[in-house]
């Protein structure tokens, strides 16, 4: 049994809640959370050629877990791919009108989670809780042998 004090059923008492809310938020836009997020970064970096395994490393993700995502938002209208002119084996993801059409509207509900989330800290409160969840990151990271996630920062690794 796990002393009242203990931090994991905390992290996923909160994850759950933010993944329902964050789902329930874009039900009318037809997107679980998980892509919601993956939809927000194809969109921020639609001029780069992102790759599955850019979306893996960037989230802390599977392969099949990206794959599965991709091919719902695919089916959904959100995206579709085309052939990298840098390297014709490689195909390129691309955010279609449809995705563009909602962008600003996953952004205002990710951005109200946010508030939501950080809304009595002050902002060194919210510095060090950062800090202290990337921390974290890395820790289980070490555990587990994967690369930590850096969900927060920009840009592929």
């Amino acid at each position: 049994m796990l002393p009242e004090n203990a931090v994991g059923p905390r992290i996923k008492r909160i994850s759950n809640a933010l993944d329902r809310k964050r789902t329930l938020d874009m039900e009318d836009m037809e997107l679980t959370s998980s892509q919601g997020f993956v939809l927000g970064y194809l969109t921020r970096h639609r001029d780069e050629a992102i790759t599955p395994g850019d979306l893996g490393r960037h989230f802390g993700l599977s392969h099949p877990t990206v794959t599965g995502i991709l091919q719902r938002l695919e089916a959904k209208g959100f995206l579709n791919y085309a052939e990298d002119p840098d390297d014709r084996r490689k195909k390129r993801i691309c955010v279609t009108e449809k995705a563009w059409e909602i962008h600003q509207r996953v952004i205002r509900h990710f951005q109200e989670t946010e508030t939501l989330i950080t809304g009595q800290m002050t902002e060194q409160e919210v510095l060090t809780l950062l800090t202290l969840l990337d921390r974290v990151i890395e820790n289980i990271g070490r555990i587990d042998g994967l690369d930590p996630c850096r969900c927060h920062k920009e840009g592929p690794k």
